[in-house]
């Protein structure tokens, strides 16, 4: 088989290797899409402890079941599945909770030394990590059931109590996700806020009322249409100075959900959620429960199909591909990689 093999940044080779085949309780799959993280081509551009030389990196991926190992019950060969690629120790206090995100042992296919990941032709994958791929939902579309999963997480962290108006602030991948999960609340005002004019003109097709984040008086703006600030706001970027307007932007008594992770620390307004008593989640990966609910909103149509490039990647163009996508020279929403034969589109039923 080929993968695409990361050797250090702007250093991406595609290779082959023998094809991988499972061991007790695995399942080989044939990789039908991927999609490209954005986390993923931050390490093309820049090293990152997080992404080591040698790995084949991709987390986002379905495929077709091809072969099985031994011990295998739930699956058969032909078995079209979406791969859950967190994996957890199922023993600590935070498994026994259902709080699997937060296991001290997680692991993740396409990130972890040893565990490659769907950057490939085919990719070995424990079977209780696989999920079903809902019928009518194409290869493309289920490859984005990871980052709507880590989106459906965050929305599980909003405020216990009803919200009436929610801000997102970031209309990137996952702040574009997130107003696709927010369905599930039912918010009846959903403000976005980006600097890039097409992301949120996406945005204000879901009805959402859209600012552009330099506009003079944005603050004073989002307080006068949501009656003195949001209820909820949730912050996608993951940058000190959203994080901080995040907090701004929420009225007393307001929550105020993290869900980016671009900076490690940066200054806040500490006094403003003291003295407003607002309260600050943060949002971290997902539960199988998040990627089996993400899976039924693709099932739903509740993400729209044109949010995905209508080029996807091919394997022997990746990687001159992934330094465009990395540097900002294509524009779309969701990339995907797809490279095994299969022609891009198909459903595979």
């Amino acid at each position: 088989m080929r993968a695409l093999v990361y050797h250090g940044a702007r250093d991406l080779r595609v290779e082959e290797f023998p094809d991988p085949r499972p061991g007790p309780n695995e399942v080989a799959i044939t990789v039908r899409a991927c999609g490209i993280c954005g986390s993923d081509l931050h390490a093309v551009l820049k090293p990152t402890p997080r992404r080591q030389p040698g790995i084949v990196m991709g987390h986002e991926f379905v495929g077709e079941v091809v072969e099985l190992g031994p011990g295998v019950r739930r699956w058969k060969v032909g078995d079209r599945v979406a791969a859950q690629p967190l994996t957890f120790c199922g023993r600590c206090e935070f498994c026994r909770s259902g709080n699997t995100n937060l296991c001290p042992e997680r692991k993740l296919y396409g990130m972890t030394p040893g565990m490659p990941g769907g950057y490939a032709e085919r990719v070995v994958v424990a079977e209780d990590r696989l999920f079903e791929l809902p019928e009518g939902v194409s290869w493309e579309m289920g490859a984005v059931a990871e980052p709507l999963a880590v989106a459906v997480h965050a929305v599980s962290r909003g405020p216990q109590r009803p919200a009436r108006n929610v801000a997102v602030v970031g209309c990137g991948t996952i702040g574009m996700f997130t107003l696709a999960a927010l369905s599930d609340r039912g918010p009846s005002l959903v403000v976005a806020i980006d600097l890039v004019d097409w992301k949120l003109a996406l945005a204000e097709d879901l009805g959402a009322k859209v600012f552009r984040a330099d506009q003079p008086g944005l603050e004073d703006a989002v307080r006068d249409l949501t009656g003195g600030g949001a209820d909820w706001v949730v912050e996608a970027v993951g940058l000190a100075e959203t994080a901080a307007l995040a907090i701004r932007l929420a009225r007393p008594g307001g929550h105020v959900t993290w869900i980016g992770n671009a900076e490690p620390s940066g200054e806040i307004p500490f006094q403003n959620v003291v003295v407003a008593e607002k309260t600050v989640a943060g949002s971290y990966g997902y539960t199988d429960g998040d990627f089996g609910r993400a899976l039924d909103l693709l099932a739903e149509g509740r993400v729209p199909r044109h949010w995905l490039s209508d080029q996807p990647v091919g394997l022997d163009a990746a990687p001159e591909e992934f330094i465009a996508l990395a540097e900002g020279r294509t524009h779309a929403l969701k990339s995907l990689l797809v490279g095994t034969g299969r022609k891009a589109g198909a459903t595979g039923m």
